[in-house]
C-alpha cells in the first residue's frame, strides 16, 4: 500500500506501551502501526532513530490574544510556538476582545483561527451574568468548554457565586467543562492593598498579596459547588498540594473534578522572584521551594489530571508597568513553546517519570476531558495523526531571543533542558522541522467536541 509518511525506526508511545514500531500516515490518519511490508511504500519517510514518537502534546490552557490584544500574539505566532514545542493542539481560552460570551464574537474569533492558527485548535466560551441562552450557541456551534474567574480580571467579568452557581446549573445538562481560576477576590485585595499602602511592592512582595489561603478557600468553594450542582469543573492551574487534596476529596464524594498545573509552578519558585522581577509575575503567584516539591510528589500520586501553559504573553512595555509596583505588573507567563520540553526534562530526565505516565499528563488526559479523544491524544490506528517527535539526548539551552512566540521573553532563559523535540505533525501534515516552521499559516484545523466523540 501506498501512504503519504512513514516514520520508521522510532520508539512509539502507544497505549500499550513503548514500542520500536514504524507509523504509516495516509489522509491525515494513522493508517497503521507496525513493521513495513515489502509493498508498503510513502511519498516521505522520517527517520526517528533514538527518538520518542509521542501523541502530539495537547494544551488545555493557552493565551493567543487574538482578537483585540495582537500587539503581544495572534493565533499565528502563537501556534508557531506551540508547534515548535510539539503541541499539536491548543484549547484557547477566552480573555480576547471583544470578549467571547456570546455567539457573533465566538463566530468572529474562530474565523481568526482558522485563517491563521497552524494547529489544532479549540475555543473556550466565557461565562458572564446574562449569557446563559449565548452560552447553549456557543456550545451547538462547537465550544469544547467555558472558563470564569473568582478574582477581579482586566479581560473577563468576575461573576459572584450566585451568578456562578446558575451558569454552573445550567451547564451540568452538557458535556462542557467549566474551568475555574480560583482565588478568593476579598483577600486578594485586602492583602494587595495592604502591602502597597506598606511599600512593599517588589516582586519578592507579591505573593504576599494573594496567599495560600486565598487559593485553597477558593478551590474548596468551588468543589463544593460542584458537587452541589453536578457542573464538571476544572481546577485552572494549582500551585498547593492541598488544594489538590481538596479537589480528591469532594471528587471521591461524587464532584466531577479534574485539576491542572503548570511548569512554573513546578520549575520556579518564589527564592527566583528577585531575578526574575516582572516577568515571574503570574497568578495565582510562585510559591515556596517546599511547595514545590509537593506538587512534584502528587504529579508522581496520580493526584494532577494534566499539564498546561498558561501561555500569557504581554509586551516587555506592559510587564514593565510594574518595575517600581510589581503589583502594577500584568500578571503570566510564556511557555507555550517550552511548556512540556521543560516538563519532560525535569520529570522524565531528572526524576524518572514514566513516558506513559509523561503521555498522560501531557496528551491523553486533557483529550480525555475534553472530549477530543480517541481522536486526539493518543497514537493508535485510526487517530488522527498528531506527532510530536522528540530526540531524550540532546542537551540545549533556552534563549529567548530564538522563540516563536511574538514577545521574545520567558522566565526560563539561560535554563539547560534535556530533551528536544524535532518534528511536530498536525494532521499528516509536518509544521515544524526541529528548527523552522515549514507549514502555511492557517493548516490548522478549528476542532469541537461534537466532531471527536465517536
Amino acid at each position: 500500500m501506498k501512504y503519504d509518511l512513514r516514520i520508521k525506526n522510532g520508539q512509539v508511545v502507544t497505549e500499550d506501551g513503548l514500542q520500536r514500531v514504524d507509523l504509516f500516515i495516509k489522509d491525515g490518519k494513522i493508517a497503521r502501526i507496525g513493521t513495513a511490508l515489502q509493498s508498503d511504500t510513502a511519498n516521505r519517510e522520517i527517520d526517528a532513530q533514538d527518538q520518542y514518537v509521542l501523541p502530539g502534546f495537547v494544551d488545555p490552557h493557552v493565551h493567543l490574544n487574538d482578537p483585540g490584544l495582537t500587539n503581544s500574539e495572534d493565533f499565528y505566532t502563537g501556534t508557531c510556538a506551540a508547534a515548535a514545542g510539539g503541541i499539536t493542539t491548543v484549547l484557547e481560552h477566552p480573555l480576547t476582545f471583544p470578549l467571547p460570551d456570546n455567539l457573533a464574537a465566538f463566530e468572529e474569533k474562530k474565523e481568526i483561527g482558522k485563517r491563521k492558527a497552524i494547529v489544532n485548535f479549540g475555543l473556550f466560551g466565557a461565562c458572564s451574568e446574562k449569557n446563559q441562552e449565548e452560552m447553549k450557541k456557543m456550545i451547538e456551534s462547537g465550544a469544547v468548554a467555558f472558563k470564569t474567574f473568582l478574582t477581579y480580571s482586566p479581560e473577563i467579568p468576575k461573576l459572584d457565586d450566585g451568578h456562578l452557581m446558575d451558569r454552573m446549573k445550567f451547564l451540568a445538562d452538557y458535556p462542557a467543562v467549566l474551568a475555574i481560576h480560583c482565588e478568593n477576590n476579598d483577600i486578594v485585595e485586602y492583602c494587595t492593598a495592604k502591602l502597597q499602602a506598606e511599600g512593599k511592592v517588589k516582586p519578592e512582595d507579591y505573593p504576599d498579596g494573594r496567599p495560600e489561603i486565598a487559593e485553597l478557600e477558593a478551590v474548596s468553594r468551588m468543589c463544593l459547588l460542584a458537587k452541589e450542582t453536578g457542573c464538571k469543573v476544572n481546577i485552572a492551574h494549582c500551585t498547593l498540594k492541598d488544594a489538590v487534596d481538596i479537589v480528591q476529596k469532594i471528587k471521591k464524594q461524587g464532584a466531577d473534578l479534574s485539576v491542572e498545573t503548570c511548569p512554573h509552578y513546578l520549575l520556579l519558585n518564589r527564592s527566583m522572584l528577585p531575578q526574575l522581577g516582572v516577568f515571574g509575575i503570574c497568578n495565582p503567584p510562585l510559591r515556596q521551594e517546599e511547595r514545590v516539591e509537593e506538587l512534584w510528589n502528587c504529579i508522581f500520586d496520580g493526584k494532577i489530571d494534566w499539564i498546561c501553559s498558561d501561555h500569557a504573553t504581554y509586551t516587555i512595555e506592559e510587564k514593565m508597568a510594574g518595575k517600581d509596583n510589581a503589583f502594577l505588573a500584568p500578571a503570566g507567563v510564556t511557555s507555550v513553546e517550552l511548556c512540556y520540553q521543560l516538563f519532560f526534562s525535569e520529570g522524565v530526565m531528572n526524576r524518572g517519570l514514566s513516558l506513559e505516565k509523561f503521555v498522560e499528563l501531557t496528551s491523553t488526559n486533557a483529550a480525555k476531558r475534553y472530549h477530543l479523544y480517541p481522536k486526539k491524544g493518543r497514537i493508535a490506528a485510526g487517530a488522527d495523526a498528531d506527532i510530536a517527535i522528540l530526540n531524550p539526548n540532546q542537551v540545549w539551552t533556552v534563549k529567548d531571543e530564538n522563540l516563536k512566540q511574538m514577545i521574545k521573553w520567558s522566565p526560563y532563559d539561560g535554563m539547560e533542558v534535556t530533551g528536544k523535540i524535532t518534528r511536530t505533525i498536525v494532521n499528516g501534515i509536518e509544521v515544524y522541522n526541529g528548527t523552522d516552521i515549514i507549514c502555511e499559516k492557517g493548516c490548522g484545523a478549528f476542532i469541537s467536541p461534537e466532531e471527536r466523540v465517536d
